[in-house]
């Protein structure tokens, strides 16, 4: 039902007074009315330890089994589910108007596509740690053909799309085909790690469509987020789905900053944990007696958090918690135009705030955070590796 679509008629107000209430009463949207038609769990939180300790149910519109995960302030956004895909099993063949990206937990199996019409098939394999995305409204089918479940974390912009047109069937059976984006070359499947500038801040990217292995694949230095920090941007399936992976050295945490929310981070190696607390709250929340309103998840490979999971600017900070590399796939819901929000020239959020930017150098940090970290690494008979000059 349309949320125009009501029963009560409107009374105007009375002189001197309003009309409604100055409470919101939030309608379901279309794709939470999808998530609750499916049948299976929805988990909302700000964030998961491990995806792994969730049950899931049987998912009758895919055949395998799943559950929708909802990191906070980002069902509007992006659509994330668990998808497990029992052994020897195979899922229900799909094809939908949003993007679509998978990354594979445990498992290994193939994926056969083909356009609407068409009788070619192509397929590629996958294996635990791959990471490929399916290019939009062509059909799939996801098989495992081997003696131990797979099990897949999957991003979409699905909310988006549903939201807009509110109907699945339109969303479901459209058989346009988007040829510009995959017209069935044999090599569309290819890794290709060429790296390439991103023309708005000239990071590192790769086009491709699948990174066989994103937990120890080697990442281009990029320092922008921590002393030692890797990262890499891939452009897949020629979408505007937007991700990235990132890596902090051991004993190294990234600055504080601030955006809007969209970002889920996806802990792939390692493990860590993440603050968010509200712009309002200032830089120093702890020193500032703020401290009851930081947001504090913990995660190892499997776990995800939301970024700013208040909605608005909140500021959030990572930590490596282990003696491995903290490496993190980052989805991004919302508009597609990454840069959204700025003009030519605008310093980019990664700079200090001294800078124009949105994070907090260290030496402006709150005490407790660098405190902290070294209390969090002691207990797991790890230590600090921050260089002192990065607080002067």
């Amino acid at each position: 039902m349309s949320i125009y679509e009501t029963t009560t008629q409107y009374a105007e107000p009375q002189h001197g007074e309003n009309s409604g209430t100055m409470r919101v009463q939030r309608q379901r949207t279309a794709y939470e009315s999808y998530m609750l038609e499916q049948g299976i769990p929805i988990y909302e939180a700000a964030g998961f330890h491990d995806v792994r300790e969730l049950d899931l149910k049987p998912w009758d519109r895919l055949g395998g089994r799943g559950a929708f995960v909802v990191p906070d302030n980002t069902v509007d956004l992006m659509g994330m589910h668990v998808l497990e895909i029992p052994p020897g099993g195979s899922l229900n063949p799909e094809r939908h108007l949003y993007e679509e990206k998978f990354w594979v937990i445990e498992g290994e199996g193939t994926t056969e596509l083909w356009q609407e019409g068409s009788s070619a098939r192509q397929r590629f394999e996958w294996h635990e740690g791959s990471l490929f995305a399916i290019p939009i409204n062509v059909n799939y089918q996801l098989v495992n053909a081997r003696s131990q479940r797979v099990l897949i974390l999957v991003g979409n912009t699905a909310p988006p799309l549903m939201n807009i047109f509110q109907n699945s069937d339109f969303v479901f059976h459209n058989d346009y085909r988007f040829t510009e984006r995959y017209a069935g070359a044999e090599d569309y499947f290819n890794p290709v790690t060429e790296t390439v500038a991103t023309p708005e801040l000239g990071r590192a990217a790769w086009t491709t469509n699948i990174i066989p292995d994103i937990v120890h694949c080697e990442l281009p230095l990029d320092n922008q987020r921590s002393p030692g920090y890797r990262r890499i941007e891939p452009w897949m399936a020629r979408g505007n789905f937007w991700c990235f992976i990132g890596e902090h050295v051991p004993g190294h945490y990234s600055k504080a900053h601030a955006h809007g929310s969209g970002a889920v981070l996806i802990c792939v190696k390692g493990a860590g944990y993440t603050y968010n607390w509200p712009v309002a709250c200032g830089t120093t929340p702890w020193k500032d007696g703020h401290s009851d309103a930081v947001e504090y998840v913990d995660y190892v490979a499997g776990g995800l958090v939301a970024a700013a999971p208040g909605g608005g600017d909140w500021y959030h900070q990572h930590f490596g918690s282990s003696s491995e590399p903290l490496r993190l796939l980052v989805f991004m819901g919302g508009l597609p135009q990454t840069y959204t929000g700025y003009t030519r020239n605008t310093v980019w959020g990664n700079a200090n705030l001294e800078e124009g930017g949105r994070s907090v150098n260290y030496k402006n940090e709150d005490p407790f955070i660098r405190e902290e970290y070294a209390r969090q690494l002691e207990k797991h008979g790890y230590e600090s590796h921050m260089d002192s000059g990065l607080y002067a």
